[in-house]
């Protein structure tokens, strides 16, 4: 910013107390933070990772905390406008300035900006955050609640449960991988701003338009003038100093739009489709010829469009970015620590970068969590993995009173705005799993929700999900695409498998077998996954030896899935080696969740054309335990992981069909023609003789799949292994470990399966 614009970060020499607990009579702390954060660093509270020691961890979000900041403002500027920045309080607080309450906030996913000009003094100021339980602050409304719909709140493991009507995290109160930890505290930065005649709120700009020989940027600036003068607007490139607007302002204007061109654009193009570009922009106000205030931005021209059509086999499901059609590979990301202030932009970096490393092109940013901060999605823009944003709702249903929902309402419009010039963002969806569940999960039995409270129910989603959140969009982002739900479809439905997104948990929930991954394919598969457990090293960071079996009580309980466990010991069993001790088990149960993914993943991709993406559940992890993830909490990647890149390559090879005489199948989604080079080698296991080796060109002309008869020699017999290497103009892109003990692929049921590129034309 120019000089005229002054912020000054709030970040030291805070203090934490509770009046409830003594020994927290003034603990010196930090902003951002958390009330467990410090309890923990103060060795007040036991690591609620360890052992079992969660359960002595619940009475801190039970209670009320209050952060206390005195702090030195030296001179004060009569002619300049002063305002507190709160970027992110959680979640019910009351806030004063000098003892004058300024601001109740009631909502973790917003920030809060409050004019304190009239408040301030030259010298000391004090500054008071008092934060109320959420249980403290929702009991009343939830009691007063005409039916129980709190109770559809089932991943909440607390009594009464109250996740749904809280605006914050909702796996912060317990999920089927994570722990229950109700944090409170300053989570988002503390500023102090202050300018003088005007400064710049916001910049969104927009792709109107985009050809080979030219594009048409729309802008959008939200000015704070407080003086009159003569204004102007400019755009400039940071790194290319080229001019590209100015525009003079009225008397009157605060919301100032105009629009520029860019010759021979460069767009933004996905991982493995082309360059990710990104323009370096500077927004600069100018006041009676003088540079007051700037504004800098990377920004991506491209196009997006969610192309869901009827066709022959029900509703299509896939994004075309610049007008080209994409199969996403990706996952569903979760925030990478229960205590969020704890994550550091380096490991956001770190598992991203691995993401595209191993040809990730979309990341699911799930909507249990939370909304990330801007350096998640410039991490996302720069890489090229788009993001599929879900809104902050998850396997729960919510309801849409009017302080509720205007709480949603500005919820959704400030993370919009935030988040809409990020490339990379290429979905909004309404929720997870709500209307699915709210369709099939039992809710209207389980807790009497009958006639017309389960009208209300669904009213109150067609409120916030059909209605509220689209209008916003409309308003806000109306070129991006949007989906009220994920899934569209349900897999318990036979009909319903050809139409949308789809969510398959027959294998885990349900009672298939591995083989449901290759026969149960929608056209969108946005989440399906296996639970495997982290590396012995991650263990014995939560649990001693003496804990190391399956039925010991440390490991029961960082088993949150009501058949984890049991299941992993199952499949392990039928698809593992025997293991003659923990350690091997452990190790065999990443052999088999890679496995089981494997399939998936190949069986989606054979499918090209009708399904278009492939999402597992689920990337990371928020604490160290067994679950669905391919890279656990200490950021260790598991078998799954380290494989991935040999799933997730432009182009693959997999061995389909019948098990006397399998096909090889070359599966591609490369963007453009290309000659494969497959050389191989097959190996005897038991002794290590190479039986025989040889090399294959295949020319691949478009995205999907082509059938090869393998060379002679290639097939391995049990007891051998053949190692397929695919190069492209001498590089390697991908590796085929065939097996002589693993069933080939099935090929998909429909006699017209190859056809099926020619939808996405």
């Amino acid at each position: 910013m120019a000089q005229n614009y002054e912020r000054i970060a709030l970040d030291q020499n805070w203090q934490l107390r509770a009046q409830e607990f003594p020994e927290a009579h003034a603990i010196p702390t930090k902003v951002p933070g958390m009330v467990q954060e410090e309890l923990i660093r103060s060795g007040l509270l036991p690591d609620p990772y360890y052992g079992t020691n969660e359960d002595q961890a619940q009475w801190v979000g039970e209670r009320n905390w209050e952060y206390l900041l005195d702090w030195e403002v030296p001179t004060l500027d009569s002619n300049r406008t002063y305002q507190l920045d709160f970027r992110g309080l959680d979640t019910y607080a009351q806030v004063y300035l000098n003892d004058s309450l300024i601001l109740t906030a009631d909502n973790m996913f917003r920030s809060w900006q409050v004019p304190v000009t009239a408040l301030l003094r030259a010298g000391t100021n004090q500054l008071r955050v008092a934060f109320t339980a959420p249980l403290q602050a929702l009991r009343a409304e939830i009691e007063a609640f005409p039916y129980p719909l709190h109770k559809t709140s089932v991943n909440d493991t607390g009594e009464p449960r109250l996740a749904n009507f809280a605006r914050k995290a909702q796996f912060q109160f317990g999920w089927d991988w994570g722990l229950r930890l109700v944090t409170i505290g300053i989570w988002r930065p503390v500023f102090l701003e202050s300018w003088e005649h005007a400064c710049i709120e916001d910049v969104q700009y927009y792709t109107a338009s985009i050809t080979p020989e030219v594009a048409k940027v729309r802008v959008a600036v939200q000015l704070n003038r407080t003086t009159p003068g003569q204004y102007e607007l400019r755009v400039r490139g940071v790194e290319n100093g080229q001019f590209y607007a100015k525009r003079p302002l009225m008397a009157d204007e605060q919301v100032v739009n105009f629009d520029f061109t860019i010759d021979r654009p460069r767009r933004w193009w996905p991982n493995g489709h082309g360059e990710a570009y990104r323009y370096h922009l500077v927004c600069e106000l100018w006041r009676d010829g003088e540079l007051i205030a700037t504004h800098e931005r990377k920004i991506g021209l491209r196009t997006v469009e969610l192309v869901q059509q009827d066709d022959a086999y029900g509703i299509s499901f896939f994004f075309k970015i610049n007008g080209r059609a994409i199969f996403t590979k990706g996952a569903s990301y979760i925030p990478q620590d229960a205590v969020l202030t704890r994550i550091t932009p380096e490991q956001k970096t770190t598992l991203l970068q691995q993401c595209q490393a191993a040809h990730f092109n979309l990341v699911r940013v799930w909507g249990g969590g939370i909304y990330e901060d801007e350096h998640f999605y410039d991490q996302c823009d720069s890489l090229g993995l788009m993001v599929w944003q879900d809104f902050m709702f998850a396997c729960a249903a919510y309801p849409s009173f009017p302080a509720f929902a205007d709480n949603v309402v500005a919820e959704v419009r400030e993370n919009i705005r935030r988040l809409r010039n990020h490339p990379s963002i290429i979905q909004w969806c309404g929720n997870n799993e709500v209307f699915l569940a709210m369709k099939n999960w039992g809710w209207q039995l389980k807790y009497g929700i009958h006639g017309k409270n389960n009208d209300a129910m669904f009213q109150s989603y067609d409120d916030l999900f059909q209605n509220l959140i689209p209008g916003i969009l409309a308003e806000e982002d109306p070129d991006r695409p949007y989906s009220h739900t994920t899934p569209t479809s349900s897999w318990h439905k036979a009909a319903d498998m050809g139409r949308g997104s789809l969510h398959y948990w027959g294998v885990w929930h349900g009672p298939d077998d591995f083989s449901g991954y290759e026969t149960t394919v929608g056209r969108y598969m946005n989440e399906y996954g296996f639970q495997s457990f982290p590396d012995m090293e991650t263990i014995a960071s939560f649990a001693d030896s003496s804990e190391w079996s399956l039925d010991s009580p440390v490991m029961a309980h960082h088993q949150k899935s009501y058949i984890g466990n049991g299941l992993i010991g199952k499949f392990t069993k039928k698809y593992g080696q025997p293991a003659t001790n923990f350690p091997d088990f452990v190790y065999q149960s990443q052999m088999v969740q890679y496995e089981g993914i494997r399939r998936a993943i190949l069986s989606h991709r054979l499918r090209w054309g009708y399904c278009m993406g492939t999402t597992f559940w689920q990337l990371n992890d928020c604490w160290p335990a067994p679950s669905w993830s391919a890279i656990d909490y200490y950021g260790r990647p598991k078998v799954l992981f380290q494989e991935l890149a040999n799933l997730y390559a432009p182009i693959v090879a997999a061995a389909v069909g019948d098990a006397r005489s399998p096909e090889l199948a070359i599966i591609s989604d490369h963007p453009s023609a290309a000659e494969v080079m497959l050389r191989w080698e097959r190996v005897d296991t038991r002794n290590g003789t190479r039986m025989s080796s040889g090399e294959k060109k295949v020319v691949v002309l478009q995205p999907g799949t082509i059938l090869l008869e393998p060379p002679l020699g290639m097939v391995p017999a049990k007891g051998e292994f053949t190692t397929i290497r695919l190069e492209v103009q001498g590089e390697l892109l991908s590796i085929f470990k065939w097996s002589g003990q693993q069933e080939p692929l099935r090929l998909p049921q429909e006699a017209d399966w190859q056809r099926f590129p020619e939808l996405v034309r």
